[in-house]
């Protein structure tokens, strides 16, 4: 340190000598800190108080000024209508000495958590505190407790009956084990919340999948949903902080309960002190019929667009809906609209990016490229997007994809076809049809057609083969680990068995004498317990993985097989440049055959030559069905 940092440094203690300790009294202690740091020349870091008083006064309606509370009407800050009421105000004045700071052997260190409208106030005690008991420890730490409110502008002596509560605990425990083992919550105050106001306002939750883009004129629900509700206005009652601040509840607007009509067949009332709300008694979309809402199983809708908005929500509740709209230059269903109901009959067409989900579908026009169609049961006129089904019929597909269980198709003039079972009537040219079991062509006219028997092709990511070999490799090695461990605990838990059964007996026996058994037996036999209780896990786990070994096998070899049993078949004379393929699973092989347009009418499968496979051809019978 410099010379002239040393006179520096004593000029300030001497200032500091000078002017303190200090007696003021204050309503923000903080304020006059700061006011003191300025005016002396003091570091804040260089000042400390004592609260040598507090007087709490209170100002009512009735009163022109602040009155200081005497013992009378210290009852009024208990009472919650003395409190809640925002005419009523409260403050407090502190008599304190500003002192020099000084590191003692006493400090709570930690953290303060006050809410967000200080209707709460924490310290989590900190158990690197420096807190030695004593008898005066109980005192020493409600000051200490006390002024760190007091610089979070709290009030103290009010709201903080559980702080006293947290305190003598902890003193307690430190009277008992000499020092803190982890963090301690202390409440130091907890004010009164406000009730919130109760708006009157009706909500249509038939209109949930609404947005500020997309609006809703179709309305699917379900039983038991509830459809409007009215909530019913309610004030709320102020609440006050723990800096005795009002905290006022919201007024109540004016609201005047409106007259809803409903069928009471379809839909039933009910209503309670707090709300009004119309339930759905059955299944449907809601439909309001010149001010009465009903429910119906069935719609009919000229189209639906973006101006008639979505249909969502509605492939479980029984709704058939009809679009009417017929004419081969407009869209039944518009670009960008999702529909999703449980029958769907189109009359036309359907629109760019449209989505649709149902159960049974009909559509008589024909599909965007990029309309996309999840269905069960469906039946497409033209199609040209993207669809996926259990069965599907198609009259024409013109490009678009097709995945599914059974698809039977009337006319091809290319595409892409993933299923089981694939039945096409006409084929062109152009078509990529990857099936699992069967590809059935009545009449082929076309060429560059690519018929593929894939299993990985039409079950997707369910069928890597690299990530199925892999997978069944991890789970073995998984298995082997957890039977050697297994082994291992059972080797402990055999060893362990006599001595554990001795100090069961011996704790039964205590039990029945009413003598306490030691800790450490009692401990030993708990660690013992729940040792068995992992190796028991344990077992169920390596049953668990046996099984799913098992499965993954029997996975990889039905795959296996079902490429064998597979044929490819057409019922009139193949014509050239077609490609018949078997891709198979394990070991990722693909067989093509190309044709060459002498083959006539027959059909194409697989046969084992011992060390090798081959692409045969084999006959077909008289019922349209393959022989050997």
């Amino acid at each position: 340190m410099g010379l002239f940092d040393f006179f520096k440094k004593e000029n300030v203690e001497k200032k500091e000598i000078q002017a303190l300790p200090l007696v003021v009294r204050t309503e923000n202690v903080n304020d006059t800190l700061a006011k003191i740091s300025s005016k002396y020349n003091i570091p804040l870091s260089n000042l400390d108080f004592e609260v040598m008083e507090v007087k709490t006064f209170i100002k009512t309606e009735n009163d022109h000024e602040f009155i200081e509370i005497d013992e009378n009407s210290k009852m009024l800050l208990k009472n919650e209508n003395f409190l809640r009421n925002e005419k009523n105000e409260i403050k407090q004045v502190y008599e304190i000495k500003i002192i020099k700071y000084e590191v003692s052997d006493f400090e709570l260190t930690g953290k303060m958590e006050i809410n967000e409208k200080f209707t709460e106030a924490k310290f989590i005690l900190s158990p690197k505190s420096l807190i030695v008991y004593s008898d005066i420890l109980f005192e020493k730490f409600r000051e200490e407790l006390n002024k760190k409110k007091i610089k979070n502008s709290l009030l103290i002596d009010l709201f903080d009956e559980k702080m006293d509560e947290s305190v003598e605990k902890i003193v307690a425990k430190l009277r008992i084990i000499g020092s803190l083992e982890s963090e301690e919550e202390i409440l130091l105050c907890k004010g009164i919340d406000e009730i919130p106001t109760v708006q009157g306002e009706v909500v249509y939750h038939y209109k949930k999948n609404e947005t500020a883009v997309k609006k809703e004129l179709i309305y699917p629900v379900k039983e038991g949903e509830v459809l409007i509700e009215i909530k019913k206005p309610k004030p709320g009652k102020n609440g006050r902080n723990c800096r005795g601040k009002i905290i006022l509840a919201e007024k109540v607007k004016d609201f005047e309960i409106p007259s809803i009509g409903y069928d009471q067949k379809t839909i039933k009332k009910e209503e309670d002190n707090e709300k009004i709300v119309f339930i759905a008694l059955k299944n449907g979309y809601l439909y309001n019929d010149s001010g009465v809402f009903i429910i119906k199983d069935e719609m009919e809708i000229k189209q639906i667009n973006i101006k008639t908005g979505d249909v969502t929500g509605a492939k479980e509740s029984d709704i058939k809906i009809d679009v009417k709209e017929s004419d081969a230059l407009k869209e039944a269903i518009g670009d960008n609209t999702t529909v999703e109901t449980t029958t769907l009959i189109v009359r036309g067409n359907v629109g760019n990016s449209a989505l649709i989900k149902c159960k049974d579908l009909k559509i008589m026009g024909q599909t965007h490229q990029k309309s996309k169609i999840y269905t069960q049961k469906g039946e497409i006129n033209i199609h040209k997007g993207y669809v996926e089904a259990d069965e599907i019929k198609i009259t024409r597909l013109e490009n678009g994809i097709v995945r599914a269980n059974k698809a039977v198709i009337s006319q091809v003039v290319g595409g892409e076809i993933f299923a089981k079972k694939v039945e096409i009537e006409i084929l062109g040219s152009h078509l990529k049809c990857y099936a699992l079991e069967e590809i059935k062509i009545h009449t082929l006219k076309g060429s560059e057609n690519k018929l593929i028997i894939s299993p990985a092709e039409v079950l997707g990511e369910n069928i890597d083969t690299d990530k199925l070999q892999k997978k069944l490799e991890e789970i073995k090695r998984d298995l082997r680990i957890n039977i050697e461990v297994y082994n291992k605990r059972l080797r402990v838990l055999k060893e362990n068995k006599s001595s554990v059964d001795e100090l069961k007996k011996l704790y039964l026996q205590n039990k029945t004498k009413g003598i306490k058994t030691s800790p450490a037996i009692i401990k030993k036999l708990k660690e013992f317990n729940s040792f068995k209780q992992k190796t028991v896990e344990l077992k169920e786990k390596i049953e668990g993985l046996k099984q799913e070994i098992k499965e993954m096998e029997e996975t990889i070899d039905k795959l296996q097989n079902a490429i064998i049993y597979a044929k490819i078949i057409s019922l009139s004379p193949w014509t050239p440049y077609n490609r018949i393929e078997f891709d198979f699973v394990e070991p990722p092989i693909k067989l093509t055959y190309d044709t060459k347009g002498n083959e006539g009418v027959c059909g194409f499968k697989l046969k084992d030559f011992g060390n090798i496979k081959k692409i045969v051809k084999i006959k077909i019978k008289e019922n349209n069905d393959s022989g050997s």
